[in-house]
């Protein structure tokens, strides 16, 4: 696993969550509010290093590291997101029929879910 966020990918239950950060004027201003989803600051950590005043060639040479690791994992997680999106709508519907089968909703009911599941799956989206 390369990165955490592929978790959400691959297990429905793994909620990724951040701590609010805002740049403005190359600052980082830390609001300690947690949210939903992946850090929406790109490359965090090279804005952190100039914050630090680290030397600007261990950034530069950070920065150029970053592109091609950048580069390499995009082409990876393209290529991964379509195998485990598969795995995903699978486990999704092994769990709602799970629900389904426990669940003490009358026969119309689950005909209902049924039929919204399957027409669900069959337009690729299942939530």
């Amino acid at each position: 696993m390369e990165s955490l966020s592929e978790l959400a990918m691959m297990y429905p239950n793994v909620n990724i969550l951040h701590f609010e950060v805002d740049l403005r004027n190359d600052r980082l201003d830390f609001k300690f509010r947690l949210k939903d989803g992946v850090r929406e600051v790109p490359h965090y950590e090279l804005l952190l290093a100039r914050v630090a005043d680290l030397p600007v060639s261990v950034i530069d040479t950070a920065t150029s590291i970053t592109s091609q690791i950048t580069e390499q994992e995009m082409t990876r997680m393209d290529a991964n997101c379509e195998e485990f999106q598969s795995f995903r709508m699978a486990y999704q519907v092994a769990q709602r029929l799970v629900c389904l089968k426990y669940s003490n909703q009358g026969d119309d009911y689950i005909r209902e879910s049924l039929r919204n599941l399957k027409e669900g799956y069959a337009a690729d989206r299942l939530t």
